[in-house]
């Protein structure tokens, strides 16, 4: 059985509020967006191309299967009057976030165009993942084994570290302690669930006022099914949990969705 042990990963990632969609039937996905942050919506396969309105003030870049969503502020100048219908500027241009309006974007891919209406609101940067269970199985399958076996492990990770989803893949939410002691608390964030390939997200806090080197081979026992890799992110430079800090662990077991079971007590993705 091949088996690998990836670890101190060095990737960015950013924390946003998770939204996760299972099938969505209607036409247009409601969703409500951050006024003022970068949103992001995951679906799927690959955007291949985005239709929206630019007069709306919205800007969105696109990255594999993923869209990077902002709404574009506007400046509001202070001015005071000088004279008779004359004015000048008063120091530094405020920026006005409240001002978004509601738009309405589609995104294109392989099997089927999104249409999302998007609601500016004063809120935390907001990620949605599109389950979308009628997604081809060769389509998640090729992106299963089109790369060498160490590559697939390595894609898998990166794409949920950078909090993304892997190609296709069934989104779970878990958010469950799975260990603590005086030392470490060990919290199950997240599971995805692919054909070949399962993975889970875990979050790792230390309680103490010392770096800890976290040995993967401990997390072994945590998983039903023998790992196929274990990946351990500390972001940092030293590759040690810092004291009062968290790390992230990604497992990765044999799949899948077309299988019975799951990765963890209390987290399978059925």
């Amino acid at each position: 059985m091949k088996k690998v042990i990836l670890s101190a990963l060095t990737l960015s990632t950013s924390l946003f509020a998770i939204n996760v969609i299972d099938n969505p039937s209607s036409d247009i996905i409601n969703i409500n967006v951050s006024n003022s942050s970068v949103n992001r919506i995951v679906l799927p396969t690959q955007i291949l191309d985005v239709a929206y309105s630019k007069e709306k003030g919205i800007d969105i870049k696109i990255s594999g299967n993923q869209a990077f969503i902002k709404f574009l502020p506007i400046q509001k100048e202070q001015v005071r009057s000088v004279g008779k219908d004359r004015y000048e500027p008063v120091g530094e241009p405020e920026i006005v976030y409240d001002k978004a309006k509601g738009s309405e974007v589609f995104f294109v891919t392989a099997n089927r165009t999104y249409s999302f209406a998007l609601n500016p609101k004063n809120m935390d940067a907001e990620t949605v993942i599109i389950n979308d269970f009628s997604a081809q199985k060769d389509e998640i399958l090729k992106y299963e084994s089109d790369d060498p076996y160490m590559s697939t492990m390595a894609k898998i990770t990166e794409s949920i570290l950078k909090g993304g989803v892997p190609q296709g893949y069934k989104v779970k939410k878990i958010n469950k302690v799975v260990s603590s002691d005086k030392t470490l608390t060990t919290r199950e964030l997240t599971n995805y669930d692919g054909l070949l390939y399962k993975a889970t997200l875990l979050e790792v806090e230390n309680k103490t006022d010392k770096a800890i080197r976290l040995n993967p081979k401990d997390y072994i026992s945590i998983a039903k099914e023998a790992p196929k890799a274990i990946s351990i992110y500390y972001n940092n430079e030293v590759n040690h949990l810092l004291p009062y800090s968290k790390a992230q662990i990604i497992i990765i077991t044999k799949g899948g969705r077309n299988t019975n079971g799951g990765v963890f007590d209390g987290g399978m993705s059925k």
